[in-house]
This record gives structure tokens, sequence and C-alpha cells, in this order.
């Protein structure tokens, strides 16, 4: 089964035309060249549209790479009459585009499946970040400002993401101090431990807590969960 390309789509309703374009000017440069006895440079301008077709659609491409070299054997054999060590030349070319046009494919292919895998992987992270009954917070383990809050957090809080992001936690949705974080500076671990947030009219409300430290892109983290006292004595 065949994967596509993911690009802007902007790009991909031009695809065909552009193939289209190089085709005819690939062509017309192929029987210019043949009749004025150049025979050297024009074959390598095949593999610019044979390239582009494979990338963008695989094993269409391939196909499309093999219409293109009958039709440059064709043209060889049509312009320059029959000759055996031509006619090998053009034969050994018109392997070549297939071949190279075969890799591309199963090259591109490989992106589109690793792009899809990402993209799956994303839906899969976004979904439980957003639907997850518990608040989640991202902090910078260095400098205490919050990177990202889910939903759950933001209703918590009264806070929306955007309002937080690069605040420090100090004094905002946390009540410790700055200078006095519970893990980054009395080294304490918070596993499942009772602790307030802050929200947005002033107050404070007890959650059940648990930080654990992890790295993102290189960026040290710690990462809170709070779940409400109320669904902590449900359970």
């Amino acid at each position: 089964m065949e994967t596509a390309v993911r690009e802007p789509p902007s790009i991909v309703p031009f695809r065909p035309a552009v193939l289209a374009v190089l085709s005819v000017l690939v062509v017309l440069t192929t029987i210019y060249c043949l009749t004025t006895g150049i025979q050297i440079v024009f074959p390598h301008l095949y593999y610019v549209p044979i390239i582009l077709a494979a990338y963008w659609y695989q094993r269409n491409g391939v196909l499309y790479a093999a219409v293109m070299g009958l039709i440059y054997l064709s043209l060889v054999t049509l312009f320059i009459g029959y000759n055996p060590n031509n006619v090998v030349a053009a034969f050994t070319r018109c392997v070549a585009f297939v071949v190279i046009a075969g890799v591309v494919a199963v090259l591109s292919h490989k992106i589109a499946e690793k792009h899809a895998s990402l993209e799956r992987s994303e839906e899969k992270f976004r979904t439980i970040w957003e639907n997850i009954p518990a608040g989640v917070m991202l902090v910078d383990a260095d400098t205490h400002e919050i990177a990202a809050v889910n939903p759950e957090f933001e209703q918590m809080t009264g806070y929306m993401e955007k309002e937080m992001i690069g605040r420090s936690c100090h004094q905002f949705v946390c009540p410790a101090e700055k200078g006095s974080c519970p893990i980054s500076d009395k080294g304490m671990t918070i596993d499942h431990s009772e602790r307030l947030v802050l929200t947005r009219n002033g107050k404070s409300f007890p959650v059940i807590k648990t930080v654990r430290p992890v790295t993102i892109g290189g960026r040290a983290l710690l990462i809170e969960i709070m779940c409400s006292h109320e669904a902590k004595e449900n359970t």
C-alpha cells in the first residue's frame, strides 16, 4: 500500500502540471539534440522529472520512469537509426531510469511512513494530554518557568495556558516562594503527596501531586501531575 508524501497543500495540485511541463521540455530537448548531433548531455535531463515522479507518486512514479525510458529509446532509434550499439546504450539508460526511480520510490515510502508514524504518535499524545482527568504542568527544572499545561489544569486554576507559559510557577500556581521549591531546592520527593494549588481568584485548594523529572528535546523539565483531593478520596 502506498503512503503519500506529505507536502504543503498548495503544492500538491500542481504536481501533474509540473511533471507534464518537464516531460514536454525533456522530449523537445531530446528531439533537438538528436537532430543536431548532440548525444551526451540531454539524457541526464530525464532524471529531474523521473526523480520527482518517484518521490511524489512512488509506484506510479516507477511506471512513469519506464514510460519515459521507452520514449527515450524510441526517439534515439527514430532519429539516429537502428544501430546495435546505440540501442544497447539507450536501453541501458532506460534501465537506469527505472532503477533510480525504484530507489527513490522506496526511500519516499519510508519517509512517508515515518511521517505517518510521527503523526499517529502526536495524535495519541494530544488525545491523552487533552483528556486525562488530572492536571498536568510542565515546568523548566532550572528557571521554574511554566512550559505547558493541559486543559484540566486550566480548569483547576482558571488560567488559560497562554497566560501561564513563561511565567514562574512560584507564588503563581504554586504557593512555594522562589528558592524554596520542594523538588529542586530542598531535594524532596513528591509522590502522591497532598499539596496546594493557587487559582486565578487568589484562593488555594488541595491536590494529590506527583512530580517527576524528565528531559524533552534536551531540556530538563519537571512534569507535575495533580488530581483533586476529592477525586483521590473517591477512589
